[in-house]
């Protein structure tokens, strides 16, 4: 017998529960997981918010989470630590942002972007103004991210939580290469290059420490291969 699926839906909370609860019911629900920010324990319109949709979902297994409010990177990073979670438990996971502040928002696009879950916001009816009525949902569409080549793959997840030196890198991408070879040579020559790529487009940040080059991911190298493996999960 196939197993049922578990929809979570992870739901950044502002000001606006009817958006979020009258688009979260067009969906099956099993899960929420409400975000908000350090200091929302003390923001009564937060806090009411999300007393109005722990109410309409009480059926539903809830969870409450704080993520970042300044910094998108961070608030990405927390939502696709949280994805993740739910994903490698079976979940399908999807992403409401009806009610959410506008710098979550940004994140949760982010978010969506290199995880591939999907994401989506309600249309209000426009023509009653004396109260919220749901006219439909808006499924965003998601513009491709091109994948990095390989190579590059490879190097951002042998980096880890960083490396001393290219050399380093260059033993754990190929343990196999002794030092002062020819071949040893070559793979720092051809690891130079990618290095280089890498640092131009973001994902990795590098100091010169004497002759050393101090190498690890930038917080985009860290979203884009968080957002692929939750991919990679999901197929």
């Amino acid at each position: 017998m196939e197993k049922a699926k578990v929809y979570t839906h992870i739901v950044p909370v502002g000001f606006s529960p009817d958006k979020l609860i009258a688009s979260l019911k067009q969906f099956p629900v099993h899960k929420l997981i409400i975000l908000t920010h350090q200091g929302d324990e003390d923001n009564g319109k937060v806090q009411s918010a999300v007393e109005e949709i722990t109410q309409a979902f009480r059926g539903s297994q809830i969870q409450d989470r704080v993520v970042d409010r300044e910094n998108v990177l961070d608030s990405s990073l927390q939502m696709l630590s949280i994805i993740g979670d739910e994903v490698r438990q079976g979940s399908t996971v999807k992403i409401n942002i009806s009610g959410g502040l506008r710098n979550i928002g940004i994140s949760a696009y982010i978010v969506s972007l290199v995880s591939n879950v999907p994401i989506y916001t309600d249309i209000p009816d426009s023509t009653d103004s004396d109260s919220y009525h749901l006219k439909g949902i808006l499924d965003i569409p998601l513009f491709p991210i091109k994948e990095l080549a390989k190579e590059q793959i490879s190097i951002l997840e042998e980096l880890r939580d960083g490396v001393e030196s290219v050399d380093v890198l260059i033993s754990r991408l190929k343990p196999e290469l002794e030092k002062g070879t020819a071949d040893f040579g070559n793979e720092r020559s051809r690891l130079s290059h990618h290095i280089k790529k890498l640092r131009n487009a973001g994902f990795i940040e590098t100091e010169k420490s004497s002759k050393n080059l101090i190498i690890q991911k930038s917080k985009l190298g860290e979203i884009y291969l968080k957002g692929r493996e939750i991919k990679a999960s999901q197929k």
